[in-house]
């Protein structure tokens, strides 16, 4: 368990792995670097995004549900909101950051003029887009998304306790089949009309699409709050008795990295196969594809942790288990994943200052490419010590008024 927040380690420690793999996702150079390749999404459409978001609600499902049945609603909706503005002056910082020093270098916009778009090109002109979150540079656009998802956590915490877990999944599984039919996109077209009539030459940029990736995260917050509140028997489900369901999660696993790398070597363009196959690989949207490759891939991950520690398991699952579970909890990773959205706005930073001494300084050599990704991984737990070390301070604040006056 994690300190103060009584979280499982293990969960930590894979939001903070995905988060490695975040900064190692959007380090940027002009001929690539082979240390980036080394990254599940090479042989999977399982990447760190999803893991990062379903995680997340997960998390809350677990401390919201802990809020709820000890404090009350008032006080799960009130940490809910705290928590949003925390996030929205976090991302206002990390936001004037990127743009005031793309503004202030002569060739800002040179360096990061994919990156930032129309932000680059004329800052002043779109900065109240940006601060109204409805035009994001690259990397931010998870943060604005994580927001509304925060606003809409205590509905759907207090529904699951109620009972109502499935109905909730079953609206959100809506949602997103409305989404892949594309009948959001009026409203989406409204919104850029309104945009483009108050910003001269304004638009909404979000790579991300919040209502298809809503799935991810309203499912971690079902599954979190149902297991914290008694309504989910997760021995019942990651039983080893279950291994028989777990193969078949393996199996596929495996089918889509064969996909995966056929795609990867480029052998499905322009074949009738291609055609029918690429029509469900919208990233953006969180297509089929990607939903039925997480949720097969979630639930081998979870059944081999949850077992890992089990006598008399096969030989290589033991193997692969122990390996994961040792993974998975190493404190660098436990560290990063605790203080997980903090690194995440600061990662930005580091993505967007790797760009500049790329453009600067490169083409670089693999060895210098891959000291640069390790530093930039390595910093990474910067924020995590200063937030952690702003908590104990806070507490500190927090028991003083109590010890004065007990004197």
């Amino acid at each position: 368990m994690s300190a103060g927040a009584n979280r499982i380690a293990v969960i930590d420690g894979l939001r903070g792995y995905f988060l490695v793999l975040m900064m190692s996702s959007h380090i940027k150079f002009q001929d690539g670097a082979a240390l980036l390749r080394l990254h599940h999404g090479e042989i999977s459409f399982v990447e760190d995004a999803q893991g990062f978001v379903f995680l997340s609600g997960l998390v809350i499902g677990l401390a919201y549900t802990r809020t709820l049945l000890k404090q009350g609603a008032k006080a799960m909706t009130g940490k809910a909101i705290s928590r949003v503005g925390e996030l929205y002056r976090l991302l206002l910082l990390t936001l004037f950051v990127v743009v005031g020093t793309a503004y202030l270098l002569p060739s800002g916009a040179e360096i990061w003029g994919w990156q930032l778009g129309k932000l680059a090109e004329a800052p002043l002109d779109h900065v109240a887009t940006a601060v109204s979150l409805l035009y994001q540079p690259a990397y931010l656009d998870i943060l604005p998304q994580y927001m509304i998802y925060l606003l809409i956590a205590p509905l759907l915490v207090r529904a699951t306790v109620a009972g109502h877990g499935l109905a909730v999944i079953a609206g959100s599984f809506a949602v997103w089949i409305m989404t892949q039919m594309g009948l959001h996109l009026p409203m989406v077209d409204a919104l850029a009309r309104l945009v483009a009539a108050a910003d001269s030459n304004g638009t909404i940029r979000s790579y991300f699409n919040p209502l298809g990736w809503q799935l991810l995260f309203v499912c971690g917050v079902v599954l979190g709050t149902a297991a914290k509140c008694g309504r989910l028997e997760v021995e019942a489900l990651l039983h080893r008795r279950r291994a028989d369901l777990a193969l078949v999660a393996a199996v596929v696993v495996l089918v889509f990295a064969i996909c995966r790398i056929v795609h990867g070597l480029g052998l499905l363009g322009g074949t009738p196969t291609g055609d029918q196959f690429y029509r469900l690989l919208r990233r953006e949207d969180l297509s089929l594809v990607y939903v039925v490759n997480f949720a097969a891939i979630a639930y081998v991950m979870a059944w081999t942790l949850h077992n890992a520690l089990e006598d008399n398991l096969p030989a290589p699952v033991a193997f692969v288990a122990r390996g994961l579970h040792y993974t998975f909890r190493r404190p660098f990773f436990v560290f990063l994943g605790q203080h997980s959205l903090q690194v995440y706005a600061f990662h930005v930073l580091v993505a967007y200052a790797v760009v500049a001494i790329d453009w600067a300084g490169g083409p670089f050599n693999e060895m210098t490419k891959s000291l640069i990704i390790i530093a930039s991984v390595a910093s990474l737990a910067i924020p995590a010590m200063w937030h952690s070390l702003s908590q104990q301070r806070e507490a500190a604040r927090a028991r003083r008024p109590i010890s004065l006056q007990t004197r």
